[in-house]
């Protein structure tokens, strides 16, 4: 694990700070902000994320520091910057995001800008801290690949009632293998999405958690007219 650059939480910190230990991720990840957490929650269950890094470096934007809030390690060392920020204040920082993503770009990284709106979009955010929760579990094993025998017999996934239903199994159990990302979600974070292998996932990357929650990398030439979240955020 990445030493963040700032630490969150110590032991004079005089606000609550989250510590984070999915059971999907190498190491707990900090959060500053219940929003923080919504955001790390969600991305813990992408398949293609296989590291979440706090604080992870601060970049010097012609003379004005910046830390992002994240670092999302990818395959293949594909890594991409996230900064979490509430809706109202994307005006405010527009112009520093167009730098870090400007700066980022010439590295060969992504940049995205995420707001409390898009993150809690559909109670998506509830939805993920619900499959983490039996994310701790251990269900029997011969039970887990009943579940999983019966998704890679149907390549085109099951929604999470009708897999139920067919493998026999309690809703709590199929929650334990989306958090364990052993199945996962074909188009969004949702208890009406279809669940597939996540060998069957079509976009690479951090392309894939950013359609998950429907935002696009931040593009620097997005100027003021840009939208502040969805799939036009700072594109």
């Amino acid at each position: 694990m990445n030493a963040p650059v700032r630490q969150l939480i110590k032991p004079t910190t005089p606000r609550t700070v989250h510590l984070l230990n999915l059971g999907a991720l190498a190491a707990p990840v900090q959060a500053e902000a219940s929003t923080e957490a919504d955001f790390v929650r969600l991305a813990a269950l992408c398949p293609k994320v296989r590291n979440i890094v706090s604080q992870p470096c601060t970049l010097d934007l012609d003379g004005q520091a910046f830390t992002p809030d994240y670092r999302i390690d990818c395959g293949d060392g594909v890594v991409s910057y996230w900064e979490v920020k509430l809706e109202q204040r994307f005006d405010k920082y527009r112009s520093l995001f167009n730098k870090a993503a400007s700066h980022l770009h010439a590295q060969g990284a992504r940049f995205y800008a995420i707001s409390n709106v898009s993150l809690r979009r559909r109670d998506q955010h509830q939805f993920a801290e619900l499959l983490h929760r039996y994310g701790k579990g251990t269900p029997p094993e011969a039970v887990l690949n009943r579940v999983l025998a019966e998704v890679r017999e149907y390549s085109d996934g099951y929604p999470i009632d009708q897999l139920a239903v067919r493998a026999l199994v309690p809703h709590e159990l199929i929650y334990h293998l989306i958090a364990r990302r052993r199945l996962t979600f074909k188009n969004r974070i949702s208890a009406s999405d279809v669940l597939v292998l996540p060998e069957h996932l079509e976009k690479e990357d951090d392309l894939q958690l950013a359609s998950w929650l429907d935002v696009s990398p931040w593009r620097p030439d997005a100027g003021t007219g840009a939208r502040t979240s969805g799939r036009d955020a700072g594109a």
